[in-house]
């Protein structure tokens, strides 16, 4: 490489570290800075409205507040990170893509109105964030599941439903399954929730995922594929030690 390529390479990476680091929130929220910094340290980023970000104008039930990001338009993305500013618990979730669309669909428990923000890790390392306003009155982060209180029996924890159909030229896998994900922040209920996610086609991983718990009680997840794969198997894990394996050939 001559010396004039390696300045202009040098240039252009300065000058979009400066470009992240003069980065205004959209949404204006007293944790931006911080949140940043929790997430990205020195790590390049820019705001980015290719990233489409559903919410609920307002949501009701602050244990249930479905959310849709669809981060597909980057063909090879590497990561999506999803986090609530304000929340109890910050992150959402923290997904290593090795094939799968960076798109999922899930519910979510919040403790405050908040920022929700979905940031993709492109190709070549940069990071793209985009927003969305969850509008609310809270408290869902620190009541105890339904499903702890009336102490779950073993008939109907960890059982599922899996649905695998084609749409608009994908493959979407729905999933629901039976599980507390409690917090911990309810006094008497320790934390107990799925925290990983590995999805796997036809043997070979497709995503791993890291799960925390804000994700609401007896998850329901929807994945996208770009490849028309017959057998998948999600594997999910909790904080307790349980397994469970799931595969679109053994459905229940």
């Amino acid at each position: 490489m001559s010396k004039n390529n390696f300045f202009k390479i040098s240039l252009v990476f300065v000058c979009i570290l400066s470009f992240s680091y003069a980065q205004k929130d959209p949404l204006s929220s007293p944790m931006w800075n911080d949140v940043i910094k929790i997430f990205f340290k020195d790590e390049a980023y820019v705001i980015d409205k290719n990233i489409i970000i559903k919410v609920p104008s307002f949501a009701d039930n602050a244990l249930q507040v479905p959310i849709y990001v669809d981060a597909s338009y980057y063909k090879k993305a590497q990561r999506l990170l999803i986090f609530a500013d304000l929340n109890a618990i910050i992150p959402l979730l923290d997904m290593k893509l090795s094939g799968l669309l960076p798109v999922i669909s899930l519910n979510m428990k919040i403790a405050q109105g908040t920022p929700l923000r979905a940031a993709i890790k492109d190709k070549n390392g940069l990071w793209h964030i985009s927003s969305a306003e969850i509008k609310s009155f809270g408290g869902g982060c620190s009541v105890s599941s339904e499903a702890s209180l009336l102490e779950i029996s073993q008939d109907l924890f960890g059982k599922y439903k899996i649905k695998t159909f084609n749409i608009n030229n994908r493959k979407r896998i729905k999933l629901s399954i039976y599980h507390p994900m409690d917090t911990g922040l309810f006094v008497g209920n320790p934390e107990f929730f799925i925290n990983k996610v590995t999805i796997k086609a036809d043997d070979k991983i497709k995503a791993q995922i890291r799960t925390y718990a804000s994700v609401s009680e007896n998850p329901r997840l929807i994945f996208e594929d770009k490849a028309s794969k017959n057998n998948y198997e999600i594997i999910l894990e909790d904080t307790d030690g349980n397994i469970f394996r799931i595969n679109t050939r053994d459905k229940k």
